[in-house]
């Protein structure tokens, strides 16, 4: 025991372990590739063993993510933990990945959510659970890998490899129009990437004709001059892939489908996780790739997303469906998201950001709640769960808690998100803010009205013997609850670590927009005519 310096020693050791060596962010990709691997290849007997394994493996994901935000330096803007080898050299392609403080609490949030998944799904889950843990698994490493990859072409497969484990889920366990669905989520996600990928091609070989170098390497291709002419069309392309995984207003109504058939599990991940890739795509590629066009057309974009989100208040209000009104919930929340990202400040970034993370908690906590009821009613009606509090108070307890903190309650995760998203939009325009903060109102009516229906509305007429939360339930929505309260009370342990990274973000994107403004001010200088300059604020 002396010689290994006691336990105290032992555990100082343990917790001051140096993981900067690791593969770390492969691990984070990789090992859920080899869990499903396993679900899928060997023969198991029983459901237990595949359940037990696909658990075991996302809980240690999420060891390994939380590792990753130990050892994380908060004051630094770059690109940490960076792995980078030769892919496909002859074309210029490369395995680069890397995390920084926007796409840190992406990789997070989206290890944190899966095992929530899986053990919401523990019992209900009765056709080929091996394949369903399996697909689960291939669906967080496509997250993952989407959140780490530095290199446009392999962003580009995690990109579109992401949506074939979500084909499955909702095709094979959805419900009775999951083909409907699951058609319409391949095709409005897949014609957006494809028009991506022209892009991606385009700036390609315009990156070529300045520099000599093929590479898909971001970091490069940040420094890349677009041609006026094809700023127009490469910016749209990029903005109409980004916008329908958002899914922003008008392409929206995939999501709304998705929603309502997909099984729990996958509708937990499609509001947590697939239609946060979007909103995150905006800020990694969008923004330093295309500054001119994210700032000539912010005001159209803001108003899409102001539209957004008072189209997704209203039809929520009128819905009876516990899962759509959840899925254009979302869509509100998302319009917010979205104007944050382009009021162009500080808060609103910082604010867009949290919001994210934010809402996958929140909503993610609704949706298996909801799960919880439809395992005991088999309906999503809500005029056919009145007076549940009465028969369910547990539940009726957790319901309110992530209710309350889809509203946004001070004290709980929305709030700190929305309040810096306000700010930002205040800064930038008063009407935006006021637009925005009137939405508030609405999210607060139709949520309340909803929690108000389902646990103290009118009863059924038939008798129901509903039991309360189980132990394991309980414990899977106890997890989520504890980080919303943290979150509420002090965000702080997630500001600092995304503000470098995006006030980084926001200094890259007016340096290049001033030095593409030097350079027409030169050119123009001859003629008299007046160069109009952008300038954001990083305050």
């Amino acid at each position: 025991m002396s010689a290994l310096g006691g336990p105290g020693e032992l555990l100082k050791g343990a917790t001051t372990m140096d993981i900067s060596q690791w593969p770390i962010l492969s691990m984070l990709i990789f090992l859920p590739v080899a869990g499903a691997g396993l679900l899928f290849l060997i023969p198991w007997r029983g459901d237990f063993l595949p359940k037990a394994l696909a658990l075991v493996v996302a809980g240690l994901n999420l060891l390994l993510s939380l590792a990753l935000f130990r050892a994380f330096d908060p004051s630094s803007s770059g690109m940490q933990f960076v792995e980078k080898a030769r892919w496909i050299p002859e074309i210029g392609a490369s395995y680069y990945l890397g995390i920084d403080g926007i796409s840190l609490f992406m990789v997070l949030i989206t290890t944190f959510m899966v095992p929530m998944a899986l053990l919401s799904s523990w019992e209900q889950v009765e056709r080929r659970p091996k394949m369903f843990y399996g697909f689960m698994l291939l669906l967080e490493a496509g997250l993952i890998g989407i959140f780490l990859a530095l290199d446009l072409l392999l962003f580009y497969v995690f990109w579109e490899v992401m949506l074939l484990p979500m084909y499955f889920l909702i095709g094979l366990w959805g419900g009775a129009e999951r083909r409907y669905a699951t058609i319409k989520l391949i095709i409005y996600t897949m014609g957006g990437s494809l028009l991506m990928l022209v892009a991606i091609l385009v700036l390609y070989f315009i990156h070529q004709g300045q520099t000599g170098e093929y590479t898909f390497d971001i970091t490069r291709l940040y420094g890349t001059t677009i041609p006026p002419q094809a700023l127009l069309p490469m910016g749209l392309a990029f903005f109409a892939a980004f916008a329908v995984k958002s899914p922003l207003f008008p392409f929206h109504t995939w999501l709304p489908d998705a929603h309502a058939e997909a099984p729990i599990s996958g509708a937990v991940d499609i509001t947590g996780l697939l239609i946060k890739t979007g909103a995150y795509a905006f800020l990694r590629f969008l923004l330093p790739l295309f500054p001119e066009f994210s700032i000539s057309y912010a005001p159209m974009i803001v108003m899409l997303a102001l539209i957004a989100n008072i189209y997704g208040a209203v039809v929520a209000t009128a819905q009876q469906d516990l899962k759509r009104l959840i899925a254009y919930s979302s869509v509100s929340h998302v319009g917010l998201v979205i104007l944050g990202i382009f009021v162009f400040n500080l808060q609103g970034v910082e604010g867009a950001i949290l919001m994210m993370v934010s809402i996958v908690l929140a909503s993610g906590g609704l949706f298996m709640g909801v799960g919880m009821l439809y395992k005991r009613s088999r309906s999503k009606d809500i005029s056919q769960m009145g007076g549940v509090w009465r028969d369910m108070p547990l539940l009726g307890g957790f319901f309110m808690f992530f209710t309350l903190a889809s509203v946004g309650i001070p004290g709980l995760s929305n709030f700190v998100g929305e309040f810096l998203i306000f700010l930002g939009a205040f800064r930038a325009n008063t009407f935006y803010g006021v637009l925005a903060a009137f939405v508030m109102v609405l999210t607060a009516v139709y949520l309340l009205w909803m929690f108000w229906r389902v646990m103290f509305g009118p009863s059924p007429a038939v008798a129901r013997a509903w039991q309360d939360l189980s132990i394991g339930e309980t414990v899977t929505l106890t997890i989520p609850a504890i980080v919303i309260l943290l979150m509420g009370v002090y965000p702080k342990i997630f500001l600092d670590r995304i503000e470098p990274s995006a006030k980084g973000l926001l200094g890259h994107v007016e340096k290049k927009l001033v030095q593409r403004e030097d350079l027409r001010a030169g050119y123009k200088s001859s003629t008299g005519e007046k160069v109009h300059g952008h300038r954001l604020s990083s305050r």
